[in-house]
């Protein structure tokens, strides 16, 4: 493929045009297309380990990082950008020695028995490879030269004989996958091969025959030990043509890395017990050793403190290649099993929980007369929210709620007294009603929708919200969007409603040190009074410019102006301005501190209620016990299949405990919110 797209040269020039053209592994450039027929080259790329990445805000742009650098691309529009962006991705692979898993509809044995078939092509390379250096050791050497032919000859023996045992292995297996599969299929060929097929089907010689066959063999040789040469890969080098051109840093089949990751670490050291997958397949966690049978689970829910995952690339090398070897830029990740390493130590419904960490500043819209003076006051809310939900800027998720999972707690607004007066229904039955109450539920799995309630019965403040969560691969980014509203509702001004969107998140910089930012552009509508805010969340400029940026409006339906201008940072302060006055502080997010959440201790909690659901994994995960962690989220996650699978074949259709759907759109409503119910 060949064609324009302009190229981020450095902050003097800025963007300028280029000609490109993937020729094998690498992408070669031209300040024009004439230039290219002339042969007069600008510089290339090489596409050999190289990472696409995409914006989540900026339809035209993309990147190509590689050996360090990151080289920023334009195209005229969305259609060519991904144009370009799937060319490279399929050359990438090809150069890198991936491909992509399998295609739309492989079933998992079709894609083993490929993947079988691969590794007998791997072996037939290799043979012959072995043959060559043993055409090598028969012309004449001296004597350190034959001593390190033999030494490569005895390894490469050895590596042989491994990989034919495991393609033995894999045939076997596949066997079983294939009942129709013929016995006498399982043995591999080729005709340069020791190994006989024996009358027992997966047995294989002694591997010390087959080096003494190989090493004896005769075949014309081949002079000099420099021919070894050619078994090297030759790669292309990226360069451009002169210091001008400088790079800047742009800070149903399940993919399991879970698997991948586990595979590829020993065993873990302080494990009690190390159990197969055939254990974790029953779903049954009864009687598993996790080793935390000390633990106080309370306790270690009350430290939410987060480090960062590190250099992911140093760190975490073999999983980020896998994981970019399975995935393409723009694919759907709800059906990616993220490492363990990447969690943070609380469910998604927690998450949500903790939006209402500042419940004084829930209710202060309660008892406010003004109209315009009600918006401002559930726009300082909500922006004071975020932080305090994604408040460590730790690049981890939560982990995934799975279905029927609930999450309750509540908070006592600080400096405030109870009244003494006790809810009988609602989220938390029992709480005083100057108590602000949370209640979450995991409705649906696909798509992964998650419902919250949040209450004060003494204010006449409600707020009920649904979200889908839907992630992609960007490339150097995965990007969250957050599908769905929340409806704020002060029953005390004739159930006045105000409407929220919510933004995006990215995990950035995935290749290095990751780091979480919110974007996009979200709503605060109130269609009784005519008030309304426009929100956006800036993401880090590709050049320069601060990250957590936000910058918004606060607007009357009729007015042109708006009453309210707001600028800042959403995990820092923010300032506004109102049309004819001066500049003054909005919110500074870290003037309080977050209200401790009130929970139910762990063990008398309900089995299917977060912290007690994710107690063993929460434990692992803050003593670094990855591997244990990983085994106690198999469990959870295969116990959700197993249930799954039996609805399935009883005809039977999950129905929610707390929340109800109410129209075609997909809302989701508490069933015992307030001003339903007949009782506090």
């Amino acid at each position: 493929m060949e064609g324009p797209l302009s190229k981020w040269t450095n902050m003097v020039h800025g963007w300028q045009y280029r000609w490109f053209k993937i020729e094998n592994d690498t992408l070669l450039y031209y300040t024009s297309r004439e230039k290219m027929l002339k042969g007069q080259q600008r510089g290339q790329i090489r596409l050999t380990g190289a990472v696409v990445g995409i914006d989540g805000e900026n339809n035209s742009l993309f990147t190509i990082t590689v050996e360090g650098k990151t080289f920023h691309m334009q195209g005229r529009d969305l259609k060519e950008r991904n144009q370009w962006v799937r060319i490279l991705e399929n050359s990438i692979r090809a150069s890198s020695g991936y491909a992509k898993n399998g295609s739309v509809g492989t079933t998992p044995a079709q894609h083993f028995k490929q993947k079988t078939e691969e590794a007998n092509e791997f072996l037939k390379t290799l043979v012959d490879k072995v043959k060559e250096l043993e055409q090598l050791k028969n012309g004449e050497k001296a004597v350190d030269e034959k001593r390190t032919i033999d030494s490569l000859i005895a390894a490469s023996n050895n590596l042989t004989n491994n990989v034919k045992h495991a393609i033995i292995y894999l045939q076997m297996a596949q066997a079983r996958l294939d009942p129709n599969m013929k016995t006498e299929k399982l043995m591999f060929t080729h005709p340069d091969l020791d190994e006989k097929p024996s009358s027992r089907t997966g047995t294989v010689t002694d591997s010390t025959q087959t080096s003494a066959h190989s090493s004896t063999t005769a075949e014309k040789p081949i002079s000099g030990i420099q021919h070894l040469d050619h078994l090297k890969p030759q790669r292309a080098e990226s360069y451009a043509s002169s210091d001008e051109e400088e790079f800047y840093d742009a800070d149903e089949e399940l993919i399991d890395l879970d698997k991948f990751e586990s595979d590829k670490s020993g065993p873990e050291s302080g494990d009690s017990e190390q159990r197969g997958d055939s254990a974790i397949m029953s779903s049954d966690e009864d009687g598993f050793d996790f080793g935390d049978s000390h633990e106080d689970f309370d306790e270690i829910y009350n430290n939410a403190e987060e480090h960062d995952i590190g250099n992911v690339q140093q760190e975490h090398g073999s999983v980020l290649m896998h994981l970019l070897s399975q995935v393409s830029v723009g694919m759907d990740l709800t059906k990616v099993t993220l490492p363990t390493f990447i969690l943070e130590r609380r469910s998604l419904l927690e998450m949500y929980a903790d939006f209402f960490a500042h419940p004084d500043l829930f209710i202060a819209t309660n008892g406010i007369d003004s109209a315009e003076k009600r918006m401002i006051s559930v726009v300082r809310y909500y922006l004071n929210a975020f932080y305090a939900a994604r408040k460590s800027g730790v690049a981890k998720k939560p982990y995934n709620a799975i279905l029927g999972e609930t999450f309750r707690c509540r908070y006592t607004v600080p400096n405030s007294s109870l009244s003494g007066k006790k809810t009988e229904s609602g989220p938390w039955p029992g709480s005083d009603e100057k108590q602000l109450t949370f209640i979450a539920e995991q409705v649906s799995h696909h798509p992964p929708i998650s419902a919250f309630y949040a209450e004060m019965p003494s204010e006449g403040i409600s707020f009920n919200a649904h979200i889908y969560t839907k992630s992609s691969f960007l490339g150097l980014s995965i990007g969250v969007a957050s599908i769905g509203e929340g409806v704020l509702t002060l029953h005390n001004y004739g159930d006045e409603q105000y409407t929220i969107t919510f933004p995006s998140g990215y995990g950035r910089s995935i290749m290095s040190t990751p780091w979480f930012e919110f974007g996009g552009k979200v709503k605060v509508v109130c269609e009784k009074t005519g008030y309304y805010a426009d929100i956006e969340f800036l993401t880090k400029p590709f050049f320069g410019g601060k990250p957590h940026r936000i910058q918004g409006t606060i607007c009357r339906d009729g007015v042109k102006k708006p009453i309210l201008t707001v600028r800042g940072e959403w995990n820092g302060t923010m300032y506004a301005k109102p049309p004819n006055g001066e500049e003054y502080l909005f919110v500074d997010v870290k003037s309080k501190p977050e209200v401790k959440k009130e929970c139910v201790p762990v063990m008398q909690q309900g089995k299917r209620e977060s912290r007690r659901l994710w107690r063993h994994v929460t434990a692992a995960l803050l003593r670094n016990r990855i591997q244990t962690a990983t085994t106690s989220k198999r469990f959870i996650e295969q116990r959700q299949r197993v249930e799954a699978k039996e609805r399935l074949e009883n005809g039977e259709k999950w129905t929610p405990l707390l929340f109800e759907t109410t129209d075609t759109e997909g809302e989701w409503m508490y069933k015992q919110k307030l001003g339903v119910r007949k009782t506090l």
